[in-house]
């Protein structure tokens, strides 16, 4: 493997300049010189030892990426954290950096990672609520948190309009003739993401207790059952993820019961698989790109400036109209 000064000897330059092209800082190399170098580069098969350079300059270019996984051993089964974490990463790799992703529901674990490896930012995805004090003290690590409905100085986050979405869901399925709503969600009574999504379906249906569903009440069978009998049911289902509503609508389907026929069903999220399920799926949309995006610039511009102050950033969602929802008189 050729060396620095190799490099520097065969383009006529100094290491200093070799450098400055390797790590993308141009502002005092010429285009030809840059040119120059990198086809040296790439004649002699010269690959960066990120393990020297790290130990060189005190610093990884790791970035912890944390998912917390409510006990799941395998957290990119959810088809929302295996599109959010590639964006992720692909972003990440955009600035030169590596995701050193963990799944854990435990903050030691994830402390371990911070400190051990060096990283020089870390990425918590879902609340962690328990942890937050722990959180906040690693104050010499650039931290972005995601989703987290936890006021934190000095922490940077970046959020969903949640509670927006519930009211876009609500207003959609208002003009669509639905007063009897329910809403399905993993944690309808923890989760601060659903929490606030409901809230937002509140501020234009009144969906009452007993239409606020755990999930694992309907994946058990007996409670969409009672749900779905009489006349006096709900016309339409608001669910808090894609997910949910795909396995209520395959749930519903088992009981003979029509999408959109028989019932209404809307998602949140829009995650390719709602246009390849039947009926596809009309959802309200955050775009899962954009946020993975914000959360990586940010998280760089306080890697390269910690004298930034905190930042937060709240996307706004909107109305995929689909065939899953049905217009009632």
């Amino acid at each position: 493997m050729p060396t620095l000064k190799q490099i520097a000897q065969a383009a006529g330059v100094s290491t200093t300049t070799v450098s400055n092209v390797i790590n993308g800082n141009l502002r005092r190399v010429s285009g030809d010189t840059a040119e120059r170098v990198r086809a040296i580069i790439r004649q002699t098969g010269y690959i960066r030892n990120e393990a020297a350079r790290a130990l060189a300059q005190r610093e990884t270019r790791l970035v912890a990426v944390n998912l917390q996984t409510h006990g799941e051993d395998n957290a990119l089964l959810n088809p929302y954290s295996a599109v959010f974490i590639g964006a992720l990463t692909a972003r990440l790799y955009h600035h030169g950096y590596h995701p050193l992703l963990r799944f854990s529901d435990d903050f030691q674990t994830v402390e371990e990672d911070i400190v051990g490896w060096n990283v020089a930012g870390a990425i918590f995805n879902g609340s962690f609520t328990r942890y937050l004090t722990q959180i906040r003290s690693l104050a010499a690590v650039p931290t972005v948190l995601t989703d987290c409905y936890y006021d934190l100085p000095g922490v940077n986050r970046v959020d969903v309009d949640d509670a927006g979405g519930g009211r876009v869901a609500g207003e959609y399925l208002s003009r669509m003739g639905h007063r009897r709503v329910a809403f399905v969600a993993n944690s309808p009574d923890e989760s601060a993401v659903e929490i606030h999504r409901l809230a937002g379906l509140r501020g234009v249906i009144d969906v009452p207790d007993r239409w606020v569903i755990p999930f694992a009440d309907i994946a058990g069978g007996g409670r969409l059952d009672v749900l779905t009998s009489g006349s006096d049911r709900p016309t339409a289902f608001f669910c808090a993820s894609d997910l949910i509503a795909i396995q209520l609508i395959r749930a519903l389907d088992a009981r003979g019961l029509r999408v959109p026929e028989d019932a209404s069903v809307l998602g949140f999220d829009d995650l390719p698989m709602a246009t390849v399920c039947t009926p596809q799926l009309t959802t309200v949309a955050q775009d899962i790109g954009m946020k993975a995006q914000l959360v990586v610039d940010m998280l760089v511009r306080h890697i390269r400036d910690k004298s930034l102050p905190p930042e937060r950033a709240t996307l706004g969602v909107r109305l995929v109209e689909r065939d899953s929802v049905a217009r009632i008189e």
